[in-house]
């Protein structure tokens, strides 16, 4: 069965162009105009092995989508790869994507990056925003670090009960 792929972009020819290319590449390929019309899709089509999403987009763009994507968990795990023509260096840990190819798309390099997500030896997942700091907190707890409201480290009292921050006055 084919690797199936939803590209979200509001240039139809981009959509088109793409969802060509991968097409003749043996991808199925499904294609929304905004965020929205993509969560439509998703919420009727089984989940895609891959989301190619353009970032800035009018209606729903990337970020939104990317959020309403990470409270589903029905497709919170596919994994995203961000298509933006903005010159700006970008974190894909950050916006929850695997990775960020900047416009106008090297087809070479797309076809390169959605083989080794779809079709390598192991499946590759959506980061989700929020795993790697409670990872940090539990192996800060682990070592038996405190760390007040604001950030700040606390020196552990009797009982493992903070008693003043570091580098306070008493």
């Amino acid at each position: 069965m084919a690797k199936s792929i939803l590209i979200v972009d509001d240039d139809a020819d981009v959509r088109a162009l793409l969802g060509e290319f991968l097409t003749q590449h043996s991808y199925a390929v499904h294609c929304a105009r905004d965020g929205r019309h993509a969560l439509q899709l998703l919420s009727r089509l089984d989940p895609p092995d891959l989301i190619l999403l353009d970032y800035l987009m009018p209606g729903m763009n990337g970020s939104q989508f990317l959020e309403r994507k990470r409270w589903n968990p029905r497709i919170r795990a596919i994994p995203v790869v961000v298509l933006s023509a903005w010159s700006r260096q970008w974190s894909p840990a950050r916006i929850d994507a695997v990775d960020v190819l900047s416009k106008p798309v090297d087809l070479a390099t797309l076809l390169n990056l959605v083989a080794r997500i779809c079709e390598g030896p192991t499946a590759i997942h959506a980061p989700v925003r929020g795993m790697v700091e409670r990872r940090e907190r539990l192996d800060r707890r682990e070592r038996g670090e405190r760390w007040g409201r604001m950030g700040r480290r606390r020196a552990g009292g009797p009982g493992g009960r903070p008693e003043t921050a570091v580098g306070s006055s008493p």
